[in-house]
């Protein structure tokens, strides 16, 4: 296996300390998962991540091992799934446990992780309301980034 991809400063010892903290360990596969998806500019489905890790380390992967490692990785916070783009994403704040809240532009797919604490509580009251217990709150926004708004995109 070759060497993990880099990760920006901090972000390896954040995520191994995530993984200390859930009793779970950070091999080699889930590091160089984890910064193939940290790599990324937008959301990346797993097929597309079993391209990357196959051609990063020169052989043939099983998928079901890239949904293990993606399992994983979501398991302990590591990394959020986009259910509407059927898509993974390397969390931009896993130094702490939260809701997550993503801004995904539909033109470039870019995705922009957004911490809303009031937004969370307004949720997870409403859903208490129903007698509703939540699990995990993962809010989805389509429409266009910035750039894509400037460029004219639709």
């Amino acid at each position: 296996m070759k060497r993990p991809t880099s990760l920006p400063p901090g972000a390896l010892q954040l995520a191994e300390k995530r993984c200390a903290e859930a009793g779970e360990k950070l091999t080699p596969a889930r590091i160089n998962a984890y910064a193939e998806l940290f790599a990324q500019a937008r959301p990346v489905s797993a097929y597309e991540l079993l391209a990357l890790l196959e051609t990063r380390e020169g052989r043939k992967l099983a998928p079901l091992t890239v949904y293990r490692q993606l399992d994983f990785l979501t398991r302990v916070g590591l990394v959020h799934r986009l259910a509407s783009a059927q898509a993974f994403v390397a969390c931009a704040h896993p130094e702490h446990a939260h809701e997550g809240l993503y801004l995904v532009c539909s033109s470039c797919g870019r995705s922009d992780e957004l911490e809303s604490k009031p937004l969370a509580a307004v949720i997870s009251k409403a859903a208490r309301s129903r007698g509703f217990k939540s699990e995990k709150q993962i809010i989805e926004v389509r429409g266009l980034c910035q750039d894509c708004n400037e460029a004219g995109a639709e």
